[in-house]
């Protein structure tokens, strides 16, 4: 999406008459805002965490129009739209505000979510677990050294957060009858 909002010609090899919904993460300037593509519809709409300005829908109707376009598809009467979302309140959580945009549309649910402080530092978590696992099967392989065994260490120790996997000398022996945070869930 970031490439056809530069008027790049994107390498999409797909109709986009054949999806009811077509959405990309743009990135401009290291701010992430969501572009969303309804084919069927003819409509596009713009989300930007820190609000949606004019230039930004004409931008994002001109490049949606252009990538229908190009795939060969009617584009009359195409328009571009914006939608009530929460507001991003600090300077470093867009991606964080477009990914939640994105889950929200895609569950056909109006944008609608938390976002104090401490929600964000949730959505945050419940992105990095998702990516987690959803990711390949790492079951098996220690998330400190990314060894399948160790040599000396047979035993594991599982985080109560993320889920993953750490050989228990790895991450030099806590207790295993108490709750473990590996230090990524535990600076959060």
């Amino acid at each position: 999406m970031t490439a056809m909002w530069k008027r790049r010609t994107p390498r999409l090899k797909l109709n986009p008459m054949e999806y009811e919904i077509i959405v990309g993460i743009v990135n401009k300037h290291h701010h992430w805002t969501l572009a969303v593509i309804y084919p069927q519809q003819k409509k596009s709409l713009f989300l930007d965490p820190l609000g949606e300005s004019n230039q930004d829908i004409k931008t994002c109707l001109e490049t949606t129009r252009a990538f229908m376009r190009n795939k060969g598809c009617n584009v009359s009467r195409w328009s571009c739209k914006k939608v009530p979302h929460p507001k991003q309140p600090d300077g470093t959580s867009c991606g964080v505000f477009a990914l939640k945009f994105a889950e929200q549309l895609l569950k056909k649910e109006e944008v609608d979510f938390s976002a104090t402080k401490e929600a964000i530092i949730q959505h945050r978590l419940q992105i990095a677990v998702t990516l987690l696992l959803e990711t390949d099967d790492l079951t098996d392989i220690c998330h400190f050294c990314g060894e399948k065994e160790s040599e000396t260490d047979f035993s594991w120790i599982q985080c109560d957060i993320c889920l993953r996997w750490f050989h228990h000398m790895c991450i030099r022996g806590p207790p295993t009858e108490e709750p473990f945070l590996c230090a990524a869930c535990s600076s959060v």
